[in-house]
């Protein structure tokens, strides 16, 4: 009797894992992420929150708001979240969810135009990283 209460628990869980896992909504375009040039040319990298609604029966991302995150990177973050497309949420209901941001700086000094690379894990997690320009002296 014990060991069937522990299978029919063991089962229950795994259809609840397996079901969580194919309600996650599917990407289908974005708009690629920018490093804020101020925060760049300060140096400043770091990890921005936030989370989104997807409404019922909706395609974008609404009350996309900041949970933390550097001043300096929040605002590129959610504007560039606002341009995000999903398939339609087949749900009746609205859907919250949550991604991060993570801005770094590759460490190469480049006088030209500089390399941008974005990473895209899912829409849960995405990477901007970007080379800086040298440091001006002024004399």
């Amino acid at each position: 009797m014990i060991w069937r209460n522990g299978f029919l628990i063991f089962l229950v869980t795994a259809i609840s894992i397996a079901a969580v896992a194919q309600t996650e909504p599917s990407l289908l375009s974005a708009n690629i992420p920018k490093y804020p040039p101020l925060a760049c040319q300060a140096r400043i990298e770091g990890v921005v929150r936030l989370t989104f609604a997807l409404p019922a029966k909706g395609l974008q991302p609404t009350k996309v708001e900041v949970v933390s995150g550097h001043p300096m990177l929040k605002d590129a973050t959610v504007e560039n979240v606002k341009t995000w497309r999903f398939e339609q949420n087949p749900y009746a209901v609205e859907r919250n969810y949550e991604t991060t941001f993570k801005y770094r700086l590759s460490g190469a000094e480049v006088a030209g135009e500089r390399k941008v690379s974005v990473t895209f894990e899912s829409f849960r997690e995405v990477e901007v990283v970007t080379d800086v320009a040298p440091p001006t002296i002024n004399y």
